[in-house]
């Protein structure tokens, strides 16, 4: 008994040592750094619980040593499987910390975030969310898959009730560090956002007509094709890849909804960077991700037909715009497979039976995006008018342009009017054509482009305060 007290006695030292350091980095991080509200959030949460653990395991380490020996092995059995669990919770919350640590308003597009973050919450069925951003070393963007997180929380709340409990639909999207300070390529956290959206609605208890509808047509996909191949055992491999191209699609999808072709046009940028663009890849699939040329398909098809955008920039053709409508009338019949990574056969029923519903889903949870087309219709010669003389958007009378207006009115500027500006503020023959200097206009650029946001949000708080007064508004 002397032998398993002295474990863990030593294992509780090492825990109180762990937290510890967890707590007082969360405090020091809201000492010197500003985040957007979810981050702050997150450390608060994870500040309490480490300070609950500490408590806890101090007060535990008192009861082993108290217990009868009748019943003290047991005891201390369950207080060391205890310990175990919150060792587990800490190293889950340590992979979180330090990435989140790292996104702070100096490092991230903090206006940017804090728009998506509304624009969340005008999604049917998504009240109350929000997201924190991881900073990666990783070139990619990426949802953080955090239902296991609310798990692990569930159980260690159950074991420390005094502390804090997780925040409800607090989601995590990771960006590149590369990218953190910049905007239009960051529009790509609007697809990520949409991967935490899918995963709050399709494990709810109670899902949604659309999410059932979804569902029924992905099992049937999958009963035809076992069917077809004759194999039980690729069936979870089949749902595995539908369930991906179908988070793929719905997140493309949504983010069109919410943020306009500006979200296409990011996308595009995005591939190029990553090289996914080259010929023999634009029409392959993947086990994870649908082929380029099917995705764009579905980003012209909502553009030209779910929505009005397409007419609303029907004015403007840079090379953008021009990969998207040649990547669309591509032939489904050019779809292929990454060698044997993905059942060729799985293409056809994800094209005609899963996607429509995806459509469909889409459709019934976000807003119509025909009124954000028509207000950028009405609002892009002023937005583009101050750009070009090096002025943040604003308007002369009456509120400042909404924000999704000013998104797509600046990123149609940066890819059709750059090198007008830079020829217009640079000297020297050849300066639109100097990358440097292109690069030193965008970046000024995206930092008008957050500057106008963030103008429009501070308007938009303070109509509201002055509509339901100022205790609402300081809550909103």
């Amino acid at each position: 008994m002397q032998t398993r007290l002295a474990a863990f006695l030593h294992d509780a030292a090492v825990l109180h040592t762990f937290a510890d350091f967890i707590e007082e980095y969360c405090k020091e991080q809201a000492r010197s750094q500003r985040y957007v509200d979810a981050s702050g959030d997150f450390f608060r949460y994870s500040e309490s619980v480490a300070h609950q653990i500490k408590l806890k395991i101090g007060n535990d380490v008192d009861r082993a040593q108290s217990f009868p020996p009748a019943i003290a092995l047991s005891r201390i059995d369950t207080l060391r499987r205890n310990a175990l669990t919150f060792k587990g919770y800490l190293r889950l919350l340590h992979t979180l910390i330090k990435p989140a640590a790292d996104a702070h308003t100096l490092s991230i597009p903090a206006p940017l975030v804090k728009l998506a973050c509304e624009h969340l919450k005008q999604i049917e069925g998504m009240d109350g969310s929000k997201v924190v951003v991881l900073l990666t070393p990783q070139l990619m963007y990426f949802q953080r898959p955090h239902s296991h997180v609310k798990q692990q929380a569930a159980i260690v709340g159950r074991l420390i009730p005094q502390a804090e409990k997780f925040p409800a639909r607090l989601g995590f999207i990771e960006l590149p560090y590369s990218q953190g300070p910049g905007f239009f390529t960051n529009l790509a956290i609007y697809h990520e956002m949409g991967h935490f959206v899918y995963e709050e609605l399709s494990s709810s208890p109670s899902p949604s007509a659309g999410i059932r509808a979804l569902q029924r047509a992905t099992h049937k996909s999958v009963t035809e094709f076992v069917k077809l191949e004759r194999k039980p055992q690729v069936r979870k491999l089949a749902e595995k890849i539908l369930d991906s191209w179908t988070q793929e699609i719905f997140c493309d999808l949504l983010a069109l909804y919410l943020v306009g072709p500006a979200f296409s046009f990011a996308l595009v940028e995005i591939f190029a960077l990553l090289g996914s663009l080259s010929r023999g890849k634009r029409t392959t699939f993947s086990q994870e991700h649908p082929a380029p040329a099917c995705r764009f398909a579905e980003h012209l098809r909502f553009l030209r037909d779910a929505s009005t955008w397409w007419t609303a920039i029907a004015h403007i053709e840079p090379q953008q715009k021009k990969l998207l409508a040649e990547f669309a009338t591509i032939p489904r019949e050019r779809y292929r497979v990454d060698g044997d990574d993905a059942p060729k056969a799985l293409i056809d029923p994800f094209l005609d039976s899963i996607i429509p519903r995806i459509r469909e889903l889409v459709r019934e949870i976000a807003p119509d995006p025909k009124l954000a087309a028509a207000r950028f219709d009405k609002t892009l010669v002023t937005i583009e008018d101050c750009l070009s003389v090096g002025v943040v958007p604003h308007s002369s009378t009456g509120s400042p342009p909404e924000p999704v207006s000013i998104i797509n009115s600046a990123f149609c500027f940066y890819l059709t009017s750059l090198p007008d500006m830079v020829g217009r503020f640079e000297e020297g023959p050849g300066a639109s054509a100097n990358a440097e200097k292109r690069s030193k206009w965008t970046r000024k650029l995206e930092d008008w482009t957050m500057k106008a946001i963030e103008d429009s949000q501070v308007r938009t708080q303070f109509e509201r305060m002055e509509r339901d007064g100022p205790q609402q508004g300081r809550n909103s």
